[in-house]
């Protein structure tokens, strides 16, 4: 078994991320359905058949370091399948990489990481194997089955659930004169609170807005918090309603206006750098996937369990609100051995794969079993803060077009965060440009 991991941690400036959107937006959407030609959908959903065995192939992102040869040994001691290759890459890498895999129709992966909008895109198009019911398990939650479904079909089985939760570091809070045990309920108190964290060399807040992913993460999230939405029921685009306008008006103030937010914000590319910086304690408060609480508490961190705090986001409008980050695993169309694929999704979405990635890792599991469990609630808090979101919307909206969508929403956070262009206006413009976008993709 051959492993390698593809890391890019280049920093872009927002406004270069603007010219890199543009310039990329041409592979973004490179793997439109009418090229598809419906490859092996004759053939229809996988279902179990016989004993698996062979080799297999798997190109995942860099989220998971419980995939190990240890785990890959007791996959094929279990199943007699072997993981002949494992390879991580970057989030922000692998969506080209699997279109020129698709579009060459590529026999040599088997198995590719997905979330909800790559499972839409792709599988809409043709490039994924569509699973039966009857290889589903029946205590999935739902966003975890949303993360690898489309259009009532399901392209794949979830690897761990992921949700947006607020991290705080206990120790400037109180060096700061703030509650260590309270989070902010409200925007407002937010706000309050990230100024008085706010010190020569250190900001109250940080996120990650260096990418176009990162952009479109960031300005959903406030949207949600304000009681927007991305869509109506027929997908017509409304973001830019008054809430929309509100929410990306207050979040561009965090850096404009009250500058509580860390300028390096609109550089960062990703969710671990997010996350070291707030290990190191060069800031006060992120919202971060759940992994944040492992890198939080992990050696060399200047935070320990008991002093990094964990709750909702603080809402607009609304009391609190999130975005839904969950990924799985998929079979490619072309995969020689299809068998084989399938014994590896259902591995890794079983309990004993999912207690690992809960306990080593922070992600939240797939399964209602796995998540009832006392001693994965005890392991990690963020488990707990989890089960108080669902009270709450949660949404990312992964649609075929998403890849597309993110590159149209680095352009718009681009210059509402400059203040070249306000709020209103660039959400207009990004509204009339997704509309199109949207009728291409339904057409289909």
């Amino acid at each position: 078994m051959t492993t390698s991991t593809i890391t890019r941690r280049g920093l872009l400036t927002l406004g270069g991320l603007a010219a890199a959107s543009l310039g990329g937006a041409a592979l973004a959407g490179c793997v439109p359905a009418q090229q598809a030609q419906n490859p092996g959908n004759a053939e229809g959903p996988l279902t179990e058949q016989g004993s698996p065995g062979g080799e297999i192939t798997i190109i995942d992102d860099n989220t998971n370091k419980v995939f190990d040869q240890a785990m890959f040994d007791e996959f094929e001691k279990a199943t007699g399948v072997k993981v002949k290759s494992y390879t991580q890459g970057n989030f922000n890498d692998l969506h080209d990489r699997y279109a020129t895999l698709f579009a060459a129709q590529d026999t040599s992966v088997d198995v590719i990481m997905t979330w909800a909008g790559w499972s839409a895109e792709f599988g809409q198009a043709g490039w994924l194997t569509e699973l039966d019911p009857s290889v589903v398990p029946d205590d999935l939650i739902q966003p975890a089955l949303d993360a690898v479904s489309w259009s009532d079909k399901v392209y794949g089985l979830p690897k761990f659930v992921s949700v947006q939760t607020m991290y705080w570091a206990k120790p400037l809070f109180t060096e700061a004169d703030v509650d260590p045990d309270k989070a902010p309920a409200n925007w407002d108190e937010f706000v309050t609170t990230a100024k008085a964290l706010t010190t020569k060399g250190r900001y109250g807040y940080a996120c990650d807005i260096g990418n176009p992913a990162g952009a479109y993460q960031n300005f959903l999230r406030v949207l949600l918090l304000n009681g927007g939405t991305m869509y109506d029921a027929d997908y017509k685009p409304v973001f830019n309603s008054e809430q929309g306008v509100e929410a990306l008006s207050k979040f561009a103030e965090l850096l404009t206006v009250h500058k509580v937010m860390d300028p390096s914000s609109v550089q960062i590319t990703n969710a671990s750098d997010l996350g070291d910086l707030f290990a190191k304690g060069q800031t006060g408060m992120v919202f971060n996937w759940p992994s944040g609480w492992a890198a939080a508490t992990a050696s060399g961190s200047k935070l320990t369990k008991d002093t990094v705090g964990n709750g909702l986001i603080p809402g607009m409008s609304v009391r609190s609100a999130s975005i839904d980050g969950s990924e799985g695993f998929a079979i490619s169309k072309f995969s020689q051995n299809k068998q084989g694929a399938l014994a590896w999704l259902k591995y890794a979405s079983a309990a004993d794969a999912q207690r690992k990635i809960v306990e080593q890792e922070g992600w939240l599991p797939t399964s209602k079993t796995v998540l009832e469990d006392k001693a994965i609630v005890e392991a990690n808090p963020v488990v707990k803060t989890y089960q108080e979101t669902t009270q709450y919307v949660t949404k990312r909206f992964g649609t075929p077009w998403s890849s597309e969508l993110d590159q149209i929403m680095a352009v718009m956070m681009s210059e509402v965060m400059t203040g070249k262009t306000p709020a209103k206006e660039a959400l207009d413009n990004a509204v009339s440009q997704t509309e199109p976008l949207v009728q291409k993709y339904l057409k289909r």
